[in-house]
This record gives structure tokens, C-alpha cells and sequence, in this order.
């Protein structure tokens, strides 16, 4: 995999992420709150930064993606104040792939609730869809469609992919959006098409699930 279709892939997941999920989920802050009852009133979400994948939950390698990515990812997403971040890649002469994806606090029932709607009503993978092809000549993707996950993740959670092309190199896209308790999550794989995945979207956001349920048990019971 040539080191350009790299960096083209790392912006790709920079533009779909920082775009396709806060121009949704930022909408939610214009509403009025004035008349919320006090026991809805948002408490402090805590420490989110540990709710990620690590090297150990993926397959033999991968590598971090170099902290200047991870830093154009969280700026991304400053809007969002996103609770962590991380990225992850294996390319070598057997397979390509990047894993990536984010953790934002929920605090209160009018966020929980438009996240909810996003993956119910299809307006996230619409605003992705847009985002994947904005900007930038080099992508040339299709409209997301929905993708069956495999095991029972989150409360609420959807999947979709694609099939794109990223500088004439086929790619296949899937994403899963996920919210348990008051925490929401985003995962998205990118690899290459006629490839399978070393770690499929289902099986990254179990481990992910899973993660937050033991490290943040207060904050993931169900809502």
C-alpha cells in the first residue's frame, strides 16, 4: 500500500468523522433547556479516556497510527469533546486495514435521545454518506447502506458500509454507531476490497462494549 493512499485514508476518516457525526449530533445544543427538570441536568461524565481499543484486543500487526493523525482526529471532533480517540493500522504484504473510532459523554436524556434517533432515523449514516464524498476528489464513494452487526452491542446501536475508491484503490468502509448507558461510540474498519477483515466491525465493538461496561459500570446502565 503506497504511503499516499495512507494519508489520503487518514483524511478520509478525519473528514467522515469530524463532519458526518458533529453536524448531526451538534444540533443539539441550540435546543432550549430552560424548562429541563433538575434531574436531568447533565452530571460530570468523568474520565473517559481509557474507553478504547488497544493493541492487545486487535490481531498480530497492527501499529498505533502516528500521534500526529490521532491529533488531527481529536481536533476533528473538538466540538464534540470526544471522551477518547484512537486509530490503528496494519499494512503490511498480507493486508491493509485501519481501525479507528471515538467515545463522547451522553450526560442528559435530550442527547441520549437524539443519538438514539440518529441511528434509528438514518440521519447519521445520510450526513456520513455526504462527508465521505465532500471535499476531496480522491474519494469516490457509495451511499452507506445498513450493516446487520453481528452481536447484541449497546442499548441502540447501528451498522453501515460502503465501497469507494480512495486515489483507484478499492476500499470497503463499515461503521458502527453504539450507545450503552450515557457514553455514545463510533467505530469505523476501512479495508481492501477482495480482503477480509482481520477484525470485523461486530467484533471490534464488542471488545469495545465490553471495555466500557467493566471500566465505567456507573455510567453504562441502561437508560
Amino acid at each position: 500500500m503506497k504511503k499516499k493512499v495512507v494519508l489520503l485514508v487518514c483524511l478520509l476518516i478525519s473528514a467522515a468523522l469530524g463532519g458526518g457525526f458533529s453536524e448531526v449530533s451538534i444540533a443539539t445544543k441550540a435546543i432550549d433547556r430552560s424548562n429541563i427538570l433538575s434531574a436531568d441536568i447533565p452530571t460530570p461524565a468523568g474520565d473517559l479516556s481509557n474507553l478504547a481499543l488497544t493493541l492487545q484486543d486487535l490481531p498480530a500487526g497492527f501499529t498505533e497510527m502516528p500521534p500526529a493523525t490521532i491529533q488531527k482526529l481529536v481536533s476533528s471532533l473538538n466540538r464534540l469533546k470526544p471522551g477518547s480517540v484512537f486509530a490503528y493500522q496494519k499494512n503490511d504484504d498480507q493486508q491493509f486495514q485501519i481501525v479507528g473510532g471515538f467515545t463522547t459523554p451522553l450526560p442528559n436524556r435530550i442527547d441520549r435521545a437524539t443519538f438514539d434517533a440518529q441511528i434509528r432515523e438514518g440521519s447519521f449514516a445520510q450526513q456520513f454518506s455526504q462527508r465521505l464524498n465532500s471535499g476531496n476528489n480522491e474519494f469516490q464513494f457509495a451511499n452507506l447502506t445498513a450493516l446487520t452487526l453481528e452481536d447484541k452491542i449497546g442499548e441502540v446501536s447501528g451498522g453501515w458500509t460502503t465501497q469507494g475508491k480512495i486515489k483507484g484503490v478499492t476500499m470497503n468502509v463499515e461503521v458502527a454507531l453504539f450507545r450503552r448507558g450515557k457514553i455514545g461510540s463510533f467505530l469505523m474498519i476501512i479495508y481492501l476490497d477482495g480482503n477480509k477483515p482481520a477484525i470485523t466491525i461486530s467484533e471490534a465493538a464488542r471488545k469495545l462494549d465490553s471495555r466500557m461496561m467493566e471500566l465505567k459500570p456507573d455510567l453504562t446502565q441502561p437508560q
